[in-house]
């Protein structure tokens, strides 16, 4: 193609990708031959407020650039942040030949889609997992529990005898605190205990109860 050809080919596509996105969608050529890179066509100006023949880059700057920095690079989904505070996505396409040097460029305003992204994240954000929570306070209430009983009966667990061990057992039993998620594990380990034994010491109280020797008080 030679240089009218492919600017109108290049006219054409972005026109159709403006087209395509909407009013938050720039699209522009710029002929990068000439200094300050002059926009030969743009579509949703109103994005960058610029028009043909502005010399203005997408940070609203006016100046001569050095070829070199564009003329085999492309710049592909970078973020801009403009100067009256909103967010652009931007790609450049450099398009050479023969005779021609033509830029394409595709400035998306997101703005509204990272406001709403943010509120979005706001909105999700919590501060834990439930069942999570619960488990962590039903395990300090036993914990708390474990060690009123503890104090109750004066001794540490490494002193106990099964007397006292079996009154801790009972004690905890009348307050419902074998209704807590592991809490026999729990209470086994602070006990210095197997389960087996929680289990054991839960039974005969069982046990004693229905016979009416009132273990359980």
């Amino acid at each position: 193609m030679n240089r009218e050809e492919m600017l109108a080919f290049l006219k054409n596509e972005a026109r159709g990708i403006a087209t395509m996105f909407g009013p938050n969608c720039e699209t522009l050529v710029h002929d990068m031959t000439r200094p300050g890179h002059p926009i030969l066509a743009i579509y949703n100006g109103s994005v960058t407020d610029r028009d043909v023949g502005s010399t203005a880059d997408i940070f609203g700057d006016i100046g001569d650039y050095d070829e070199t920095v564009y003329k085999n690079k492309d710049y592909t989904n970078q973020m801009v942040l403009s100067r009256d505070g909103r967010t652009l996505k931007s790609t450049t396409f450099n398009v050479v030949g023969d005779d021609y040097h033509f830029a394409l460029g595709i400035n998306l305003d997101i703005t509204n889609m990272v406001r709403a992204t943010q509120m979005l994240t706001e909105l999700t954000a919590t501060s834990g997992d439930l069942q999570q929570t619960l488990m962590q306070d039903a395990r300090s209430q036993l914990e708390e529990l474990l060690r009123e009983c503890i104090s109750a009966v004066g001794k540490e667990p490494e002193a106990m005898k099964k007397t006292d061990r079996m009154r801790i057992i009972r004690m905890l039993y009348k307050r419902r605190a074998f209704t807590y998620q592991k809490s026999v594990a729990i209470v086994a380990e602070r006990l210095n205990v197997s389960r087996y034994t929680v289990y054991k010491y839960m039974h005969e109280l069982e046990e004693a109860e229905k016979k009416g020797e009132h273990l359980i008080e």
